[in-house]
């Protein structure tokens, strides 16, 4: 997750900033915090509670008003229905590990869900609260309100599920692909305007699905389309990428990896690390040695930030997109 307009001002913004802003409960996990001089998050990042933590560098494009100045650490682990205080050896390592950053540590919290809400503790340190706080179920429906945020899904499963493999459009696009012929350099221009025009559609038919998949099986077309989007905002990000997104579900394991890919490229601009992880892992279950997949998996898997990605595409030009081997 990246730089955002929210602010955590309080513990119990910090408690719910990980699920709200990533998408599912993330239970059984670690989660890093690093916000700016003004409390905004900069970039959430989430390991599993046994994974050793290192936060990767930030890069000059993300810093200015967004230059991250602290580092919170909030552990989601549920003990008999709710968190206990924070035994040291639950967290100090991985708060060893941030405060090797440079960065300050700030707060550190365990948090846990329960039929009336969501329930944290801190541990020691100069922040420390003692005791067990409630935020009731209403006060967090009220937060993500105020963020402009749905309802947390219960799991990471389940927050990925647009992409789950669907057999009955999988069949249909399957055949669809069957009676089209690999693309020749003279419709290269019109099948990417072609995908451009598919992506903001609505829906899109499995004919349409099958239209896209072929081309970017096209590496020129995949490329060109590329820098396009990165030209464009994240409304239009958003779009493009629930319309891939049905092209994905839809794919046969053979077609799937360019357009997981894209998929995963546009989710990780837009500061959506969950789903484009796990485009990103479609992508290479299906082809590993899909190249550009197992660029974007390690770009995701050190924390790289979506803004250097953009920041390397400056001085490529799209002519050389489109006629690159």
């Amino acid at each position: 997750m990246t730089h955002s307009p929210i602010a955590l001002r309080t513990p119990e913004d910090l408690a719910l900033a990980c699920p709200l802003m990533l998408g599912y409960w993330p239970e059984g996990s670690v989660c890093v915090i690093l916000v700016d001089s003004e409390d905004h998050v900069v970039l959430i990042m989430r390991w599993e509670r046994d994974a050793d933590v290192a936060l990767p560098a930030i890069p000059v494009a993300a810093t200015g008003a967004g230059s991250p100045v602290a580092v919170h650490l909030v552990v989601f682990a549920t003990v008999d229905g709710a968190p206990q205080p924070l035994h040291p050896m639950a967290w100090q390592r991985s708060a060893d590990a941030l405060r090797e950053s440079g960065l300050p540590l700030g707060r550190t919290l365990a948090v846990a869900r329960t039929a009336e809400g969501v329930m944290w503790t801190s541990a020691e340190g100069p922040l420390h609260e003692p005791g067990v706080h409630m935020i009731p179920t209403s006060v967090v429906a009220d937060v993500a309100t105020r963020w402009g945020m749905p309802a947390w899904h219960e799991s990471r499963s389940d927050y990925v599920a647009d992409i789950a493999p669907d057999p009955d459009a999988r069949a249909e696009v399957e055949r669809a692909l069957r009676d089209r012929p690999r693309l020749i350099e003279a419709e290269r221009d019109q099948a990417i305007t072609r995908i451009r025009e598919l992506l903001d559609e609505h829906s899109l038919s499995p004919m349409e699905m099958a239209e896209v998949l072929q081309g970017l099986a096209d590496v020129r077309v995949r490329d060109t389309l590329l820098w396009d989007l990165m030209q464009e905002g994240p409304h239009a990000w958003s779009t493009h990428a629930d319309r891939l997104a049905q092209a994905v579900a839809a794919s046969p394991d053979g077609a799937v990896a360019p357009a997981a890919t894209l998929l995963a490229i546009l989710r990780w601009q837009l500061g959506d690390g969950s789903r484009a992880r796990a485009a990103v892992e479609r992508a290479r279950a299906a082809d590993p040695g899909y190249s550009l997949a197992g660029l974007v998996d390690r770009c995701l898997a050190t924390g790289l930030h979506p803004a250097m990605w953009r920041a390397g595409l400056e001085d490529l030009s799209r002519e050389a997109c489109r006629r690159a081997a």
